[in-house]
C-alpha cells in the first residue's frame, strides 16, 4: 500500500478516529506541506453538490492561508480538514471526475455556449465547454458566477496555484455546479454586511454574504487572532474561512470575528448532517 493510499483509506471509508494517526504518519515520511496537498485533492475529488463539501474544499484553501498564524499546530487544522472531507463526502454520489471529456474543434466553446448550458441546466454540456476553455475559463466563469459559485471560483483559482494545473479541471468542475443552483448576487457594501453579521451573532447566513463580498478585496496587515482547531462540521467550517478572510475586511474586524466565535460556541450545530 502507498503512502497515499495508506492516508486515504481511513478517509474513503469514514474511520474518523483513524485519521490522524495516518495524516500524522504521512506527514513524517513526507511533509506538512505534502499532506496539506494530499487532505486538498481529495476534498476536491471527494465533492458532490453540498454545503459541507463546498465547505471541506474552501477549509482547505482557509487552513493554508493561516499556516503561519496556525504553526505548529497547522498540522492538526489539516486533519481536521482531513476529519471533514471524510465526513462530508457522501457514499452514494457519483465516481470522482478525473478526466475531461473528449471534445473536438465542433464544440462551443464560447460565453454564450456557457450561458445556454446554465439556462437548460444541462451539466454535461457545461463540461464540454469547459474541456474546450479549460486553459482560459476564468474570465468566462467569473462573468456568470455569483453567490457560492463566485466563492468556488474564487477558491477554485486559489487552490490551483497551489496544486498544480493536473487538478484544474476537477477544481472548476465544482464551480459549474453550484452555477447549475439558483443563488441571489450579493449586493450591498462589505460594511453593511459586517454589521448585519454582527447583529446576527454571527449567523451562517449573514457570515455567508460576508464571505462572497470579500472576493476580490485587497488583504491589508492587521494581525488576525490565533485560531485553535476544532471540529469543523460544526459550523460549516465558517470559523475557519472568517479568520482566513478577516485582512480583507475594512472595518470590524475584532467584533465580526467574536461574532462569528459566538456562533460557533452558542449556535446550531450542523455536524449530524455531514456523517450520514
Amino acid at each position: 500500500m502507498t503512502d497515499t493510499s495508506a492516508l486515504y483509506e481511513p478517509l474513503i471509508e469514514r474511520e474518523l478516529a483513524a485519521i490522524p494517526a495516518a495524516a500524522r504518519a504521512f506527514a513524517a515520511q513526507h511533509s506538512e506541506e505534502e499532506l496539506w496537498i494530499a487532505v486538498t485533492r481529495f476534498a476536491v475529488l471527494a465533492y458532490a453538490p453540498s454545503q459541507h463539501a463546498k465547505r471541506a474544499v474552501m477549509a482547505c484553501r482557509a487552513a493554508h492561508d493561516l499556516r503561519e498564524e496556525l504553526g505548529e499546530r497547522w498540522i492538526e487544522m489539516i486533519i481536521e480538514c482531513a476529519r471533514y472531507a471524510a465526513e462530508s463526502r457522501q457514499p452514494w454520489s457519483e465516481p470522482p471526475i478525473l478526466d475531461m471529456p473528449v471534445v473536438d474543434d465542433a464544440q462551443p466553446s464560447d460565453a454564450g455556449e456557457l450561458r445556454a448550458a446554465i439556462a437548460a441546466k444541462d451539466r454535461h454540456r457545461m463540461e464540454r465547454w469547459l474541456a474546450a476553455r479549460i486553459e482560459d475559463a476564468h474570465d468566462d466563469l467569473r462573468s456568470v458566477a455569483k453567490g457560492d459559485a463566485l466563492l468556488m471560483l474564487d477558491t477554485a483559482i486559489a487552490l490551483e496555484k497551489l496544486l498544480g494545473q493536473k487538478g484544474r479541471y476537477a477544481l472548476l468542475r465544482i464551480v459549474l455546479f453550484e452555477l447549475l443552483l439558483d443563488s441571489e448576487e450579493v449586493t450591498e457594501s462589505i460594511e453593511v454586511l459586517i454589521d448585519r453579521a454582527i447583529e446576527n451573532q454571527g449567523s451562517v447566513a449573514s457570515v455567508r454574504d460576508v464571505f462572497i463580498r470579500s472576493v476580490g478585496l485587497h488583504q491589508h496587515s492587521l494581525p488576525v487572532p490565533p485560531l485553535a482547531p476544532y471540529p469543523l462540521a460544526r459550523d460549516y467550517a465558517q470559523t475557519l474561512i472568517a479568520h482566513a478572510i478577516a485582512r480583507t475586511l475594512p472595518a470590524r474586524v475584532a467584533e465580526f470575528l467574536a461574532a462569528v466565535h459566538h456562533n460557533l460556541e452558542h449556535g446550531e450545530s450542523f455536524a449530524e448532517w455531514s456523517f450520514a
